[in-house]
This record gives structure tokens, sequence and C-alpha cells, in this order.
């Protein structure tokens, strides 16, 4: 057994209250991992609580027992004490404590934080690192349950199985391997359904989502030489629609659905001159190293940053990067 995991499960043991939480933004696989984690520390008869900064999007509301992760704010009404109250904070799908948002203030009030992760660039900022980048962090919360012996029941199955599924992109990003194969079969035995789960992550949309996707996909712009793609969103855009931030969700990926495209980007207004650039890789590209010249971070097949400035001088500046690194290869091909 691996000594890190060998030693998270020793920890896990020994202490009995544990904070559960995620990165800001929470996405597909951060919120399976949340949940299926909870469900793993209950399962050992702990006590935990789940915690996030920011809102959980419509399309998870379906999980099971979603209801219980309670916001930042929440939490500190709750729990003015938390550091005496809980024995350890578990960070789970996060590569960096900054990714926790408000959240991060937190962790400096517990002397045990666990990291479990999947993103190649993490900092392993905890106590104990249990850190696989070449799983999905839902798939290692799955290990945590098999080492343990614990049976799986449908909460479980459901919630690793949402993991899986956003974070593969319904399995468009990985090879359906025999090890991948078995274990979506005992997902499925254990009570996972895979069209609902599917539905949910991919075909459940407001029609403010919709709109705002018409806008974006009009301004999509493609580089046929570099295999490039890339669209915008402005704050102009938001309140046109009335559209939310969940609302952005794979709007990214639609670049790469061009014959030849091999890297999409999506340049969001999150404020005033600040923009988030969101970036997605297929074939033998990767946009890790982009996403890390602008002091951001992610994986190697989607990856992302901040950036402040002018739309359009924002805009030059990243096309321009990827455009050089491609040249020199510094994007792998």
């Amino acid at each position: 057994m691996d000594k890190d995991l060998a030693r998270l499960i020793e920890v896990m043991k020994a202490r009995q209250r544990f904070v559960v939480t995620s990165h800001h933004n929470i996405d597909g696989d951060g919120i399976g991992t949340l949940l299926s984690f909870y469900f793993l520390l209950t399962s050992l008869g702990k006590e935990a609580v789940m915690m996030n900064d920011g809102n959980i999007p419509y399309f998870y509301q379906f999980l099971p027992e979603v209801e219980k992760i309670i916001s930042y704010q929440n939490f500190l009404a709750l729990y003015p004490d938390y550091h005496t109250t809980f024995d350890a904070l578990v960070v789970v799908d996060c590569s960096n404590l900054a990714r926790l948002g408000k959240a991060e203030e937190i962790a400096q009030g517990f002397s045990l934080v666990i990291n479990v992760d999947h993103h190649p660039d993490n900092s392993r900022f905890g106590t104990i690192n249990w850190i696989a980048s070449e799983a999905s962090s839902t798939f290692l919360v799955y290990t945590l349950f098999k080492e343990l012996k614990i049976p799986l029941n449908q909460k479980v199955a459901t919630t690793i199985m949402n993991g899986l599924i956003s974070d593969t992109g319904g399995f468009t990003f990985v090879a359906l391997d025999r090890r991948m194969l078995l274990i979506v079969e005992d997902l499925i035995r254990a009570g996972a359904r895979t069209s609902e789960i599917m539905h949910h992550n991919f075909r459940c949309r407001r029609i403010e989502a919709l709109k705002l996707l018409g806008k974006a996909l009009e301004r999509l712009t493609y580089d046929s030489e570099l295999g490039v793609s890339f669209t915008y969103i402005t704050q102009e855009d938001f309140q046109a629609y009335d559209a939310r931030e969940e609302d952005t969700e794979g709007i990214v990926d639609y670049g790469l659905y061009i014959p030849g495209a091999e890297i999409a980007v999506l340049f969001k207004e999150i404020g005033r001159e600040e923009f988030k650039v969101s970036l997605r890789a297929q074939r033998e590209r990767e946009v890790i190293s982009i996403a890390h010249h602008f002091g951001g971070g992610g994986h190697f097949k989607a990856a992302g940053f901040k950036i402040r400035g002018d739309l359009q001088a924002v805009i030059q500046k990243v096309m321009q990067y990827i455009q050089y690194a491609s040249q020199q290869k510094i994007v792998a091909h």
C-alpha cells in the first residue's frame, strides 16, 4: 500500500470529527468527491460536516444528501470554535489552498489538513498529501472504500460515478480500459444510474444558459493553422440573459467540436477588466503549461487561470502566447 494512503487511513481511524471541503465554484468531480468522502467517514462511524464556498450548481442538486453541504458563512456561524470542535480538515479535488476561496482562511486553524487530490500541479499543502494524478478524485475515494472493505451503496456509487463521468467528459477524455470498465460495472451493481447522471451533467441546462451558449458560439473564432478556437463572455452578456456563473459550464468544450481543433479557450469576464480563462485540449496537445505561464494550473487537458486587462488586449496576449508556445513546442504535440 502507498505510504501516503496508509497514513491517511491510519489518521481517519484515529480521529473522530472532520470537516470536508472542496474548491470554490465546485464542479462535478469536486462535488462527487466531497459527498463520497463524507459517506466514507460516516460509514466509519465518524462525525463529518461538509462545507463549501460558493453555490452548488442546480444540475448537481439531484445528488444524494447534497443539501447537507453548508456554505462557508453558515459554517462559521454554526461552528465559531471550529479549530477546537473538529480534529481535521479534509480538502478534496483542490490543487492549492487559494482555490478554496473564502474557506482558505479556516485552513490555518487546523493542525491536521488532509489533502486528497489528482491535479498534477498540487502544491502538497496538507499535513497528509495523497496525490494521484493518473485518476479522478472520486476514484481515490473508491480506492479508500475498497481498502477499508466498506460495501458500496447507491448513494456512494452515485456520487463516485458522478465524479468519474464529469471528470472524463462522459468517458471521452480517457481510454475505457478494462480497469475502468470493471469500476463502472461495480458502481452500476451498487446502484449508480449512468443515464441519469449523464443527463444532469450534460443535458440539463436552464434556458438562460442556452442563450448564453448561443452568444458564445456566435463569437467563436477558429485558427485552422494552430488548431485553436476561442470565444468570450462579458458581464453584459450575463446581465442580458440573466445568467449565472454555473451557466457557463461546458461552453469551452464546444470549441473542440470543430474538426482539427486541438485547443479551446473561453475568456469569461468575472469583474471589471478581470477574466477567468478556461482551457481545454484533446489528442496530443496539453494546456497546463499555458495555465502555468499565466499563474494558473489544472490538468494536462483542462486548465485555467485569471488575468486582468482590456478584453481585446487579454485575448491578444493569450493567443500570442499559445502561438509562440506551439511554435516552440512548449505545448506538446
